[in-house]
C-alpha cells in the first residue's frame, strides 16, 4: 500500500522493522517494511505490544462485570487479600476497579519503591512480586476527589491482580481462557508467543536488547503477539461476537472518563480519540519496551483499524504513532 511506504519512511530511519496491518471493512492488509519487508509470512513475526496490554486487561474487567463476578464501581479491598485490605482505609474511600482501568485512581506511572526495583535491570520488570505490589498500598490509597487521568502502569497491573483475585485464577490463564482463545488469537501470551511464531529482536540505541517479561505488572505489558492477531483483535472490536464476550467488547469502548480534549477521554484500558472526520471517538492505544513499539486504533463505525509493530523503543516520542494516525485518518 503506497500510503503505509509514504508514512512510515521517517519512521524507518529509527526503526529497523516495522509491519503494518490495515482492516477496512471487513478485508485485512499486511505491509512489512525495512528489516522484514521479504519475509515470507510477515504477519505472523512476534512483537511485544507493551500498553496495548492493557486494552485486554479492560476487556476481562468488562467480561467479568458482565457474568457478575466483580462490579465496575467496587472498591479495590474487596478482592485483594484479607491482610492487604486491612491497611485500606474505609471502602467508600477507595479507588474503584473503574478508576484503575481509567487511570484515574491517582496512583504514579510507577510507585517510588518499585522503580527502584526496576531500575536494576534491562528487564526492569522482572524481579517484582505480587508482595512488591501489594506493599505500595496502604492508609493514603484513597481515590481522588477530582478524577483526573494520571496514566498508571502500576494501577492496571494491580487492577490484574484483583482480577485475578477475584477469579481466584492467575492473570494469564484468564486472559487464555475468557479472551484470547474464544477469540482464536493462538498467537498471543504473556511472555512469549505461540508455536510457530517467530520473535523479533528488539534494539535499544543500536544494540540488541532482552525482551521484557514483566513479572507482577503482567497485565500492564506483558503480552506479546502477531499483527494477524491482533488485527482478529481488532476485528472483534469492530464486530464483536455474539455473547457476554460481544456484550464486553462493547462496554470497554466507554466512554468512562469523559473529557473536553480530543485525547482525553478514557474507556476501559482504552484511551479515546476525536477527530472531524468521524462522528464518534476512536479507540486506541500505543505500547512500547526497550526494544518494540506497537500501535492499536480502532473506529467501530467507520468498521477500520490500523495496527503497527516495530523494533525499537519508544524514546521521547512514540515512533509509530503519527505515521499510524496519518494511515488511519487516510481510510475515512
Amino acid at each position: 500500500m503506497d500510503r503505509v511506504h509514504q508514512e512510515f519512511t521517517a519512521a524507518l530511519r529509527k526503526v529497523p522493522a516495522i509491519v503494518v496491518g490495515i482492516l477496512k471493512e471487513g478485508e485485512a492488509e499486511v505491509v512489512a517494511l525495512g528489516t522484514v519487508a521479504e519475509e515470507p509470512r510477515p504477519s505472523s513475526l512476534g512483537w511485544e505490544i507493551g500498553s496495548i496490554s492493557k486494552d485486554f486487561t479492560g476487556l476481562l474487567l468488562a467480561d467479568m462485570s458482565i457474568r457478575g463476578e466483580v462490579k465496575l464501581d467496587d472498591p479495590i479491598g474487596i478482592h485483594l487479600p484479607n491482610q492487604v485490605a486491612g491497611r485500606l482505609p474505609d471502602p467508600s474511600l477507595q479507588p474503584t476497579l473503574t478508576d484503575l482501568a481509567t487511570h484515574t485512581a491517582g496512583f504514579p506511572r510507577l510507585p517510588m519503591s518499585i522503580y527502584r526495583i526496576a531500575k536494576r535491570s534491562d528487564d526492569p520488570y522482572s524481579q517484582l512480586t505480587e508482595v512488591d505490589v501489594y506493599a505500595y498500598l496502604g492508609p493514603k490509597t484513597k481515590r481522588p476527589r477530582r478524577r483526573q487521568p494520571r496514566y498508571s502502569n502500576y494501577g492496571m497491573g494491580l487492577l490484574g491482580h484483583v482480577l485475578a483475585g477475584a477469579a481466584e485464577k492467575p492473570y494469564a490463564a484468564l486472559i487464555e481462557e475468557r479472551i484470547l482463545g474464544p477469540l482464536g488469537m493462538t498467537a498471543t501470551r504473556i511472555g512469549g508467543c505461540g508455536e510457530g511464531t517467530a520473535p523479533v529482536q528488539g534494539f535499544r540505541k543500536g544494540k540488541p536488547t532482552p525482551p521484557w517479561t514483566f513479572g507482577a505488572l503482567e497485565a500492564a505489558g506483558g503480552l506479546r503477539s502477531t499483527i494477524t492477531d491482533l488485527v482478529t483483535f481488532a476485528g472483534a472490536c469492530i464486530d464483536p461476537p455474539a455473547g457476554a464476550l460481544g456484550d464486553a467488547l462493547r462496554m470497554t469502548r466507554g466512554p468512562f472518563h469523559r473529557s473536553r480534549l480530543p485525547s482525553g477521554s478514557m474507556a476501559l484500558g482504552w484511551m479515546l480519540r476525536s477527530h472531524p472526520k468521524r462522528t464518534g471517538s476512536a479507540t486506541w492505544h500505543n505500547g512500547g519496551t526497550h526494544g518494540a513499539s506497537s500501535f492499536l486504533a480502532i473506529d467501530p463505525g467507520l468498521s477500520q483499524a490500523v495496527v503497527a509493530c516495530g523494533n525499537v523503543g519508544p524514546g521521547l516520542h512514540a515512533p509509530l504513532d503519527r505515521p499510524a494516525w496519518a494511515v488511519f485518518d487516510s481510510l475515512s
